[in-house]
């Protein structure tokens, strides 16, 4: 019961995801990042195969295998739903025969929509087509992706949590994001986002260059 987004950008070397599920916490299940790699354990979720999938994908550097270690190392793969998209190459995923209509994979040029209990089949082309075709930052073509995906269907049953991760260079989140339970998670998903985004780029030059960043308090605009 749950539709994702991964996507990539050619232009930056940036790669992430964002999600949506009808219940609680969803940021805490699915989905995990590492350089040049999304990898998604979904439907009756298995967080530990996002690990076997990182660690696949880091040995390997190659989509098709990372996709094979979590299915063979999934525990009734029939209820899986695993997704793969790198910063170069064809998406990958399996989506098991025990999964709930409407269910299953839709590939981008440069993204990978998972999803399953979907409301109606245009679900995940529709999330793929309105990242496909929004400007802007990585966050936000994958947010136009999901609304678009929200609007096509969503999923059978209300939406409860949402979350969106971008990995930057030098090993650092540019955004990771959750909204762990709400009545519209992707629309404080947004709100969320808007606070950070101005702000991203300070708390990364703390983490590379301390001494040049600017205080807390500059940051979040409250008074020195």
């Amino acid at each position: 019961m749950t539709f994702s987004l991964a996507g990539r950008c050619m232009e930056t070397g940036r790669i992430g995801f964002a999600v949506a599920t009808s219940s609680v916490c969803v940021g805490a299940r699915v989905g995990a990042i590492a350089e040049g790699c999304v990898v998604f354990s979904q439907a009756r979720t298995d967080p530990r195969l996002h690990a076997v999938g990182i660690s696949a994908w880091q040995r390997t550097k190659d989509a098709a295998e990372t996709l094979s270690a979590m299915r063979e190392s999934a525990t009734s793969a029939h209820w899986r739903q695993l997704g793969i998209l790198t910063l170069n190459g064809k998406p990958l995923h399996h989506t098991g025969t025990s999964c709930l209509d409407h269910c299953g994979g839709f590939e981008g040029a440069n993204s990978l929509a998972l999803g399953n209990f979907l409301g109606s089949a245009n679900v995940l082309p529709e999330m793929v087509r309105a990242f496909e075709e929004a400007a802007g930052p990585l966050e936000e073509r994958l947010q136009a992706g999901m609304f678009a995906g929200e609007a096509a269907g969503s999923e059978r049953e209300p939406l409860q949590s949402a979350a969106l991760k971008v990995l930057g260079d030098e090993g650092l989140m540019d955004a990771d994001i959750r909204v762990d339970f709400s009545t519209d998670p992707l629309k404080d998903l947004g709100v969320l986002w808007r606070d950070w985004a101005p702000k991203a780029a300070a708390y990364r030059l703390r983490a590379i260059d301390p001494d040049a960043a600017p205080s807390s308090a500059e940051v979040e605009g409250r008074p020195a």
